[in-house]
């Protein structure tokens, strides 16, 4: 069983959680810098994360560093980049041996801190800009990545219709930024920008495993005890709740299977409850092999290639994913259509309900399976407000009523809809 999360304030606008879990042999130290997504900051903010990776003032380069990571008994460094809601979230990471397992007394957990720590606010920089020649390696590597994300077909269909929907809303900003963004970016604006995020970032810190944190919190509270903090309080923007209007969209590409999708508003429900009564729905609607998008759409009716359904609570946006035969466009719409107002009229089975019921518990179990796995849970639950423990969520979700999930469904509104036509096979196709 998790524990619950213990967190407490380090510095203005910095949070240090500990997370004590003793079937574990090592430790992960996670921080990550929260801020709201900015056109045309979004890139800047990536390729520093890119290139903090690569060292230090102290870690000249990447051998230096793999040296560091080696002395500390094959301790792990990683980052990662993602978007929730409104915001940008950059995590760095580093996972490293249990000090039990040390030699002659040392504390790994010390070593993992100072050495992350050390990345973060000494960064290898030359006359305040990131080196030219590693800059330019991670500005290609971004490019790609930004490319090859509109390359994956289901991917862009979704991110179009996201972007249509959260028109004018942070929200709908690409993770990684554009192109053009990440070519406009230079060596001094990344690193104008990370200190910008240093500053005036949210910023979570985790300790997770069988150590103490100990050493680690009395690290980072050292650390940015030196840097001058102003963090950023932007507004939550007024998203809305049931859709205006119905929007249609439709674009070509050369590949051979057509994507449809499907965003409704969701009525953003603020009670906990109702959010989670939402999550069962979604699930039901087209959250699994059992579902029934799955069963009685994509099965029965054999008019897709694919079907489910996401819910993201933050943005309040329900999606509707497919892919498909452009012949069977109309019928399957209709499907997907006539399955929602099932679900709003009640009509749902005790043994459908308990099976979904099962499978929630099935996945939430398997959360302590790893520490990344802990934090990204308890991260999630603080960026919405609510950070519980999977055992209360299961509890949770016992108790949720086929009227609830019923009312759940009863709220949803289709907004847009997004169809990505195919015309003939094309590269990077992606069959389902």
């Amino acid at each position: 069983m998790i524990e619950p999360l213990h967190r407490r304030p380090i510095a203005d606008g910095i949070w240090f959680s500990r997370i004590h879990d003793p079937k574990f042999y090592h430790n992960s130290i996670s921080v990550t810098l929260i801020t709201p997504l900015a056109e045309g900051k979004t890139s800047a903010a990536v390729l520093a994360a890119y290139l903090l990776r690569m060292g230090s003032r102290r870690c000249r380069d990447m051998t230096e560093l793999e040296c560091r990571l080696a002395d500390l008994y094959g301790a792990v460094l990683d980052t990662d980049i993602s978007r929730h809601g409104e915001n940008q979230l950059i995590t760095f990471s580093i996972t490293g041996a249990d000090d039990r397992f040390a030699l002659e007394g040392e504390s790994i957990s010390r070593g993992c801190a100072e050495l992350l720590g050390e990345i973060l606010l000494e960064p290898k920089v030359i006359d305040d800009a990131f080196p030219m020649e590693a800059f330019r390696l991670e500005q290609q590597y971004l490019v790609d990545t930004i490319e090859a994300e509109i390359n994956d077909k289901r991917s862009y269909a979704a991110q179009r219709c996201t972007a249509e929907m959260g028109r004018g809303c942070r929200f709908a900003l690409p993770r990684y930024g554009t192109v053009q963004e990440a070519f406009s970016v230079t060596p001094e604006s990344a690193y104008v920008r990370y200190c910008e995020l240093i500053r005036s970032a949210r910023i979570e810190i985790f300790f997770s495993g069988c150590g103490s944190p100990d050493f680690a919190e009395e690290t980072f509270c050292r650390l940015f005890s030196t840097v001058e903090r102003v963090p950023l309080c932007p507004a939550p923007q007024q998203l809305p709740q049931k859709a205006e209007r119905l929007t249609e969209l439709q674009e070509q590409m050369p590949m051979s299977q057509s994507k449809l999708v499907l965003g409704f508003r969701t009525g953003l429900p603020q009670q906990r409850r109702a959010r989670t009564a939402l999550r069962v729905m979604t699930a039901l609607l087209g959250g699994s092999t059992g579902s029934r998008l799955f069963t009685n759409v994509r099965e029965k009716l054999g008019c897709c290639y694919y079907c489910g359904a996401r819910v993201n609570l933050l943005t309040g946006i329900l999606m509707v994913e497919c892919g498909l035969e452009e012949a069977n466009r109309e019928r399957l719409q209709a499907a997907i259509l006539a399955e929602i107002a099932d679900l709003a009229a009640g009509h749902i089975t005790p043994q459908e309900l308990c099976h979904m019921k099962l499978a929630f518990q099935s996945s939430l179990c398997s959360i302590g399976d790893s520490l990344a796995r802990t934090e990204g849970w308890y991260l999630s639950g603080l960026l919405q407000g609510e950070p519980v423990t999977p055992q209360q969520d299961m509890e949770e979700i016992a108790s949720i009523t086929a009227k609830e999930v019923a009312a759940a469904a009863a709220a949803l509104t289709l907004d847009t809809v997004f169809f990505l036509q195919a015309t003939g096979k094309g590269d990077g196709d992606d069959e389902e």
